[in-house]
């Protein structure tokens, strides 16, 4: 999968997701290594119900991780709510 875009377009379309994606994060090497394990299952004799498997966990940890915001989003996020006179949610009574 990694073969099919040079570095440099893989890196700007990954850079194009909300949040952006980093080619090198650990998270998007392993969904590739699923992706062309399910790719090359049938020829190696790898069982397409575990690859398929490893596919959807991989996608399901990218997924994730890419969703859950960084600490420092999270932070972002509350200055600017304080910003704005919201309450947080373990202020409120």
């Amino acid at each position: 999968m990694r073969d099919l875009l040079p570095p440099e377009k893989l890196a700007s379309l990954l850079a194009s997701f909300t949040p952006p994606l980093d080619p090198t994060d650990p998270d998007w090497t392993d969904l590739c290594s699923a992706l062309e394990t399910y790719d090359q299952a049938e020829p190696l004799g790898v069982n397409l119900d575990q690859a398929r498997s490893q596919v959807d966990a991989a996608a399901t940890i990218l997924h994730r991780g890419a969703s859950t915001p960084t600490r420092h989003e999270r932070q972002r996020r509350g200055r600017a709510r304080d910003r704005a006179g919201g309450v947080h949610e373990h202020q409120a009574v």
